[in-house]
């Protein structure tokens, strides 16, 4: 009997394919992920043929359907729901005004009156909370921001909109809340797009009317892609009007995100990159707390304790004493070549991993981490740089 290749065996091979993984310790999947090299090679083929031949002809339109269907199949295999519930949209953000303009549009004409208000849960990604309060206004719906989601509604709620995972990597259950909307007939949106890839998502589960996803992150699909799920809840002839009502995405595009996908799913085994993420986020931030010094940010009590199991996500974020954001940031970058987001506004740093992240590397970055929390920028002693040849010329740069 043949044994399987090693995980190590696998990561590697992972590594091979998301050529940016070598260009640093890549912590900012939360931000976008890796492109597979295949990724690219069907993009550029599409790309070259359309210059041969141009992007006209009798099967042009046929042509575009099918991709666009190849999109949908595989971002609906990505969250376990059927085909026909999915669209394909521009961006999380526009999924979301779409979505509202549904919610909101419907309400309005016999019931606005006592569907006077939308519900933001803090934590949504600002421009999809943007998104939602532009239709808000313009269908003179009144918008408040809470803190913590609700499991009790007035009835003058027409939508609840939350994040799966929000900004400081807190896994927060709809469920709950899907309850307490559907007490009310009101309309839950939960946007997924810090979980699905890294998390399991299955939309039946999670009881929301919609869900919006950026595929850009852990589904290392192109930039300026979203899936939209609409439940029959909306009706089941949304998704058909939604899509026929979309703008048109360049074919590039439809064939980036079905190959992705495709690739994810089935070559490397959706499953598998799951289960390792959780083993790898786990570890990576029970690390982090071990410091005297690094402030986990989103557990219960708001302090350097790690999340209780059930919510923990593949984001962190955290706070090292006696360094702001930037600082910080900027100085894992030159010494461990760490890719990571330095939030300025909120002075905090967000690093996230996936499963084509290596132990080894992990353990470089939460060692320096700790070099960090036990000194100042004054006072931290700095490593030497590292001299890279820039290829047969002889050039050199310092880092």
């Amino acid at each position: 009997m043949s044994r399987g290749p090693s995980e190590a065996e696998r990561v590697r091979a992972l590594r091979e394919v998301l050529t940016a993984t070598g260009a640093g310790i890549y912590l900012s999947t939360h931000l976008a992920g890796p492109l597979p090299a295949e990724t690219l090679a069907a993009v550029h083929e599409s790309d070259e043929m359309e210059l041969r031949i141009g992007r006209v002809g009798p099967d042009r339109v046929a042509d575009l359907e099918l991709r666009e269907r190849e999109a949908r199949a595989a971002l609906a295999a990505a969250i376990k729901a059927p085909f026909e519930q999915v669209v394909v949209s521009h961006g999380a953000a526009e999924a979301a005004r779409c979505a509202a303009l549904e919610v909101l549009g419907a309400r309005a004409g016999s019931d606005a009156g006592a569907r006077s208000r939308v519900l933001l849960i803090d934590g949504l990604s600002a421009p999809v909370a943007a998104a939602i309060e532009g239709v808000a206004r313009a269908t003179g719906v009144e918008v408040d921001v809470l803190p913590l989601a609700p499991q009790i509604l007035g009835g003058d709620v027409a939508l609840v909109a939350m994040a799966h995972v929000d900004q400081l990597g807190r896994l927060t259950d709809p469920a709950p809340v899907a309850a307490a909307a559907g007490r009310v007939d009101a309309r839950l949106l939960v946007d997924a797009s810090l979980s699905v890839g890294a998390l399991p998502v299955e939309v039946p589960a999670l009881g929301a009317d919609i869900l919006i996803a950026d595929v850009h992150r852990w589904l290392l699909g192109p930039d300026g892609v979203a899936l939209l799920w609409l439940a029959p809840t909306l009706g089941e002839d949304t998704p058909e009007r939604l899509r026929a009502a979309s703008g048109l995405f360049g074919r590039g595009m439809l064939l980036a995100t079905a190959r992705s996908l495709g690739w994810l799913l089935m070559y490397v085994e959706l499953p598998w990159v799951l289960a390792r993420t959780e083993r790898l986020a786990r570890r990576f931030r029970e690390a982090l707390a071990g410091f005297e010094g690094v402030s986990l940010l989103g557990s219960p009590d708001g302090d350097a304790t790690p999340a209780p199991p059930a919510a923990l996500s593949a984001l962190v974020a955290f706070r090292i004493a006696g360094w702001d954001a930037e600082q910080a940031a900027e100085e894992l970058s030159r010494s461990v070549f760490a890719i990571v987001e330095a939030d300025a506004e909120a002075d905090l740093i967000r690093a996230s991993v996936a499963a084509w992240n290596r132990e080894d590397e992990l353990d470089r970055f939460v060692e320096r981490v700790a070099e960090l929390a036990g000194h100042t920028p004054q006072d931290l002693p700095r490593k030497p740089s590292l001299t890279v040849i820039n290829g047969p010329s002889g050039g050199e740069k310092r880092r």
